[in-house]
């Protein structure tokens, strides 16, 4: 819950109002609707190589998303930019 909290606040205050929507909908569907691919190919995989390896290939592609955001000026964030940020960050 903090994580979504966190995440959708940085979000909006990065976010054009006149965007928001189109943010909004951009993630949702980044998010959920990856959903069901990710099913289909773990039911694949588990099938052909049994459910042990399929389930370390999922932990081990689990981490491969964290690596940008360890590796990004996110990390040292402590508080969220102002509009001015913005437009620096957008320039």
């Amino acid at each position: 819950m903090v994580n979504n909290v966190t995440q959708v606040s940085f979000r909006q205050r990065l976010t054009p109002e006149h965007l928001l929507g189109r943010m909004n909908a951009t993630m949702r569907f980044l998010v959920w609707g990856t959903t069901p691919i990710g099913a289909l190919i773990g039911g694949v995989l588990g099938q052909l190589l049994g459910p042990r390896p399929t389930l370390w290939l999922a932990a081990i592609g689990a981490t491969i998303p964290v690596l940008p955001l360890i590796l990004s000026p996110l990390r040292h964030l402590r508080e969220l930019p102002t509009l001015s940020d913005r437009e620096h960050l957008l320039d």
